[in-house]
């Protein structure tokens, strides 16, 4: 009865749905290869094939596009299309490549990742991060909570996105207590569970770039991404991070953004050695 009742709200679902996930980057600490590829399930279910279920079994989905560069692409490519076929999906895949300029040795980083997707995002769209494994509880949480005519992000606590000894960047979400909207995104970088109290662990929400946007974030943002890239267009390592790029707009009233907090879980694929730790994981939880 629950899995029929999940199955009607979709249907009553009235935007279509892109999910976009971006995988454009190079993967250098996991030796290059295509994080999305990893082999995390049981059956050596690839860690995209996982995400893709998840979604689809909680969201209407008619659009797959995925950011890649052109040394993934066909690796990604024949992947996605297996998958597709396996499940038979009825969903159309469209892609783009992240280009490289010719002076920076890596793309621009996860704002230009997705503006560089905005000629083929026409409505709706759940943005996650192809190196990322949700769950579909957080899935069914969006499709119950979420209006899809606005913009969302979906936090989680802090304390559970960092449960390893290795640093990560983590995005802190600010509420404006009037409206209850976000107000501030405020990126921290190499942070370490360490060097918070379980009060901030357990209470503070953050993003770990899982969002429900609409299309017109991708024409306001692009505007000033360009001017970003010109005024650091001699920098060979400085990144265009989503969150700094959402937080601006925000703040000078261009976006608006709710929160919707996750009580599910997240596990990410940076380091080689985190794909045993998440396989492990996922095998708990059958």
């Amino acid at each position: 009865m629950e899995q029929k009742q999940i199955q009607i709200q979709i249907q009553e679902q009235q935007s279509p749905i892109t999910l976009l996930f971006i995988a454009g980057g190079k993967s250098s600490r996991f030796g290059g290869e295509p994080k999305m590829l990893s082999k995390l399930g049981h059956n050596e279910e690839s860690l995209f094939e996982i995400s893709l279920i998840q979604v689809t079994k909680n969201i209407n989905i008619d659009q797959l596009h995925l950011v890649l560069n052109k040394e993934n692409q066909s690796t990604i490519l024949h992947e996605v299309n297996h998958v597709i076929q396996k499940h038979n999906l009825n969903i159309r895949i469209t892609y783009n490549i992240q280009e490289i300029p010719e002076h920076r040795s890596k793309p621009w980083g996860t704002a230009d990742a997705i503006v560089s997707a905005k000629s083929h995002i026409h409505n709706p769209f759940l943005l996650v991060n192809s190196d990322d494994l949700y769950d579909a509880k957080t899935f069914e949480l969006v499709q119950e909570e979420c209006d899809f005519s606005k913009n969302y992000i979906i936090g989680f606590k802090l304390g559970t996105t960092l449960t390893s000894n290795n640093k990560a960047n983590r995005a802190f979400i600010s509420l404006d207590q009037d409206t209850g909207r976000v107000n501030e995104l405020q990126e921290n970088l190499n942070i370490e569970k360490a060097s918070y109290t379980e009060e901030e662990l357990n209470n503070q929400y953050v993003s770990v770039n899982l969002f429900l946007l609409q299309p017109d974030v991708l024409s306001i943002m692009e505007a000033e991404l360009n001017v970003f890239k010109h005024a650091n267009r001699d920098s060979d390592t400085i990144e265009a991070m989503l969150p700094d790029f959402l937080n601006f707009h925000i703040k000078h009233g261009e976006i608006n953004m709710e929160l919707l907090k996750s009580c599910g879980t997240w596990n990410g694929v940076t380091y080689k050695e985190d794909v045993e730790q998440v396989r492990y994981i996922l095998s708990k939880c059958i």
